[in-house]
């Protein structure tokens, strides 16, 4: 064994620079342990009172229990020192006393943000400060709210503040509100709001006279801003006849581009031809294929994906005005129909985009479409993901997936580019139901199918008996059902992308179950009732979809689900299918449209042309217009938005169908027929006639 040559005196001197070594460390730690508190207590808004009234010490001076401050996951607790407990600790705990103001040597600063609370107001977002708050106090236009404890002002006083801010630099920093934000609000740069003032004498009158207060007020909001603007109204508040009314008021600016999902190009132009009788028809293409020739064309209508294909036909036309129908289909600056769109947008000279949702989850997803209307509102795409996305750094780079300043972003767009009105804004102008005819795409309904043209030519002949006749029809029927499965399915893929509860009613099986396919392939939850759910499941999958907020579709049977069940938590119901007897019809749309029900209700019918639909919408109209007059019913389907299809002259009307057997009472027969499929039809035509 080594013997130690050290003498006592060394070893005395070695073992006190090791306890020195040891102070020096313990209080290294505990330098850290009050510093990670303070950290947490600024970044935190529930700290509570006596917490917030502490000041961080000079660095020199810390010396802080580790057990003051206890850092959990996901949440801190803070145990703040009494009076009496620092004059048992005596002086070393005097730094803590509220008077001392944070050092620049400590590093560590109190940090803040102003947020435009209103047009005319700001709020600091900031944690306690003895000094700061005797800044709030010092300016005439504070307001102190006690819920969130937060100090705001008016928006003049904004450049007094921040000055004055100046004195506590290095101790707090506050990020002042953004250029664009202020040069948008402050009194000498907001622009006069009296743009309802504006003369529409320039539109087509049929246009005029057929628009509501509100959807004036959004024609007027359009040219006020140089017909570069996003209407986000509600569903079924007519954004289409805004912008068509915004649009003619441009007419100078043609050619115009109509972009829309494929399912409506044809409603668009139904549209026009309504609104627009000025508007040669001719002058108006609806392009469905590569082929089609647009070259003379006034008004094109396309939808995405052909835009797409056929963009560089389409930029030659130089389109001077482009409306962008469900513009949230541009929510995504990679996908290839927001690169193609993006061509036409920059050089057009107006802009009108339509979108009830215009951002699907993210805030991030509005800028392709903020960008297109108005490029320079902001800087760059960064600065608005770090100021509405709550962009966050990681390890892979900025995370713009979040929100953050979400009212400011609203009142800066509702200011420079959007209008938005709920149905609950304008619930006074509105009707309680809104029925709209909408006409499926010709392109993929097999109107022209051998079946199709065998069940037409049957309904002309004239040696048929009554019953015969209503055989050739349901045949018919049946067969529309099969040659609009296709459209139906466009349409209804496109309508999942709203996010918005619907009800979809159809007839046939096959019908119910292509809607379901469409649902499932979308990954969305909906409920199902036909003729084979029983009373007690009914009730458990109404009460699904009026609670369950991702329960997004009810598939309906219109023969077994158009009464006794309540499903006001949609407002929009979509008929797949026609049918006989409009009491039917007006019983389901009474599924959302009953007590409970706080909105209006938007209810669609899927026409296809040259299918039996052209035969049965007319019905529809012709009875339920007798009843009317006969004070039966409050219903009338002739004030649907839509021109009602023109039946063929060659082609003999349903009611002569109807009409030439008086021995059916005509109510029964209806719902006779209008519950039988045509492979029951044979069974139908055994039973003994009433009489």
């Amino acid at each position: 064994m080594m013997t130690s040559t050290l003498t006592k005196e060394q070893k005395e001197r070695i073992e006190a620079q090791r306890q020195l070594a040891l102070q020096r460390r313990n209080e290294r730690q505990r330098l850290q342990n009050q510093q990670a508190c303070i950290t947490a207590v600024d970044n935190s808004s529930h700290i509570s009172s006596n917490a917030r009234q502490w000041h961080p010490p000079a660095r020199s001076q810390l010396c802080v229990s580790a057990n003051t401050c206890a850092v959990k996951t996901g949440s801190f607790s803070v145990i703040p020192f009494s009076k009496q407990t620092r004059k048992e600790e005596g002086r070393k705990f005097s730094q803590f006393a509220p008077q001392r103001k944070p050092s620049l040597s400590t590093g560590l600063v109190i940090t803040g943000n102003c947020q435009l609370l209103s047009k005319e107001r700001f709020v600091v977002i900031a944690p306690y400060q003895e000094q700061l708050i005797e800044i709030f106090k010092s300016i005439d236009s504070k307001v102190y709210n006690p819920q969130d404890r937060t100090w705001n002002f008016v928006l003049e006083d904004y450049h007094v503040f921040m000055k004055k801010l100046q004195c506590l630099k290095g101790a707090v920093s506050i990020s002042g509100l953004p250029d664009y934000v202020l040069k948008t609000f402050l009194k000498s740069a907001l622009e006069p709001e009296d743009y309802r003032e504006v003369n529409l004498s320039r539109i087509d009158k049929a246009l005029l006279d057929s628009l509501m207060p509100f959807q004036r007020e959004g024609i007027c909001f359009g040219i006020s801003k140089n017909g570069r603007c996003l209407l986000a109204d509600d569903m079924g508040l007519g954004k289409t006849i805004q912008s068509l009314g915004i649009a003619h008021y441009y007419r100078e600016d043609w050619p115009l581009l109509i972009v829309s999902p494929s399912s409506v190009r044809y409603l668009w132009a139904d549209a026009i031809m309504t609104w627009l009788p000025s508007v040669p028809y001719h002058s108006v293409v609806v392009v469905t294929k590569s082929t089609d020739n647009m070259k003379e064309a006034q008004i094109v209508i396309t939808s995405y994906d052909m835009m797409t294909r056929r963009q560089n036909e389409l930029k030659q036309m130089n389109f001077g005005m482009c409306i962008m129908d469900e513009s949230h289909f541009l929510k995504s600056p990679k996908a290839a129909r927001t690169q193609a769109a993006q061509q036409f947008l920059k050089s057009a000279r107006r802009v009108v985009m339509l979108s009830g949702t215009p951002a699907l989850s993210r805030p991030v997803e509005l800028y392709p479409q903020i960008s297109a209307i108005n490029p320079t509102l902001f800087p760059s795409f960064f600065e608005f993901g770090v100021r509405y996305c709550g962009g966050i750094k990681n390890s892979f780079g900025w995370d713009f997936r979040g929100s953050s300043n979400m009212k400011e972003l609203q009142l800066l767009l509702e200011s420079k580019l959007m209008i938005r009105r709920l149905k609950s804004d304008v619930i006074s102008q509105l009707p309680p139901k809104i029925r709209q005819m909408v006409i499926l795409n010709p392109e993929v309904i097999n109107s022209k199918s051998a079946e199709m043209e065998r069940c037409a030519r049957k309904l002309e002949e004239d040696n048929l008996t009554g019953m015969e006749r209503r055989g050739a029809l349901l045949s018919y029927y049946h067969v529309t059902g099969k040659s609009k499965l296709k459209a139906i399915q466009d349409y209804i893929s496109d309508m999942v992308e709203s996010e918005k509860k619907f009800i979809c009613f159809a007839h046939h099986k096959f019908v119910m179950d292509s809607l379901c396919e469409v649902l499932n392939a979308k990954k969305k939850e909906f409920i199902r009732i036909d003729g084979n759910t029983d009373s007690n499941t009914r009730k458990l999958l109404c009460d699904k979809f009026q609670c369950e907020n991702k329960c997004v579709a009810a598939v309906l049977s219109i023969t077994a689900a158009n009464t006794g069940i309540t499903l006001t938590a949609a407002q929009l119901v979509v008929f797949a299918e026609l049918y006989w007897n409009p009491g039917i019809l007006t019983q389901a749309e009474d599924r959302a449209h009953r007590i409970g029900q706080e909105d209006t209700v938007i209810i669609q019918y899927l026409v296809a042309k040259g299918t039996a639909d052209d035969y049965i919408w007319p019905l529809i109209q012709s009875k339920l217009d007798v009843l009317n007059k006969a004070g039966l019913s409050k219903d009338n389907f002739l004030e649907s938005e839509t021109s009602v299809l023109q039946k063929s002259k060659k082609r003999r009307s349903i009611l002569d169908y109807f009409s030439e057997i008086s021995s059916l009472d005509d109510e029964l027969t209806d719902d006779m027929l209008a519950g039988i499929d045509v492979e029951e039809f044979e069974t139908f035509e055994k039973r003994p006639k009433l009489h």
